[in-house]
């Protein structure tokens, strides 16, 4: 299994404070079967340019891996960006350097503030102009936006959808996300993690959750998905 959504790189966000959490984030990750992490730190436009952020990124990424010596067993890793929805995105020439390693995969976060049907437009248009293959981070958090906007994303095929593990390890959550995943529309999985405590590492258990509930592969497809982006990434 890969986490294809965590924010383990050290002082680059509110994730983790700093590299010893981040060991110990990856220590748990191990711990749990968990083969390759991608690191996905937040970008936002307003706040930060790509260079900037490009070159905080790759010092915090230097940073813990002239540290992982210290861990007995390091999963693959690489390195992405989970990139606010901002206008005009598609049309931006830094977009693709925000992807996932070498690959041409590239996380967003859908806004928070009613949608508009104009935001959708500019996702897909990430694809038909840019070429870029996007994957819409945790789905669940956008299920009180319009019902109609939120269906035309998950109708899209050329849209891939995350989940973080909250989703189904919430009892509150808990049918909905089999529900979807059953449906075939998730994708790919993410801890989301940030912390060693309120947002901990956590796949293994929704993993074990999935696997009692899984009839049709969709835990091999989200498997697949994942193994896919690794290999175009690295």
């Amino acid at each position: 299994m890969f986490d294809v959504h965590c924010h383990i790189l050290p002082g680059i966000d509110d994730g983790s404070k700093n590299v010893e959490m981040s060991l110990e984030m990856l220590e748990r990750e191990v711990q749990q079967g968990i083969e390759g992490v991608i690191f996905t730190p937040h970008f936002y436009a307003d706040m930060n340019d790509p260079a900037m952020f490009l070159s905080k990124r790759e010092s915090a990424l230097k940073e813990l891996e002239s540290n992982l010596d210290k861990l007995d067993k390091v999963p693959k890793h690489t390195v992405g960006a989970e990139v606010h929805y901002f206008r005009g995105m598609s049309r931006s020439d830094d977009l693709e350097k925000l992807c996932i390693g070498k690959s041409d995969f590239i996380l967003i976060e859908m806004p928070f503030r009613d949608w508009q049907s104009v935001f959708i437009d500019e996702i897909e248009e990430i694809s038909t102009v840019l070429g870029l293959r996007v994957i819409i981070a945790h789905i669940e958090r956008y299920f009180d936006q319009d019902k109609k906007l939120v269906k035309r994303l998950l109708n899209n095929p050329d849209l891939l959808i995350q989940c973080n593990a909250e989703f189904f390890i919430e009892k509150k959550t808990a049918s909905k996300a089999i529900k979807l995943m059953k449906s075939g529309r998730i994708d790919l999985l993410g801890s989301d993690s940030h912390n060693l405590d309120t947002r901990r590492p956590n796949l293994a258990e929704a993993i074990e959750i999935i696997q009692k509930k899984d009839k049709k592969g969709s835990l091999d497809h989200i498997m697949r998905m994942g193994q896919t982006i690794f290999e175009q990434a690295l």
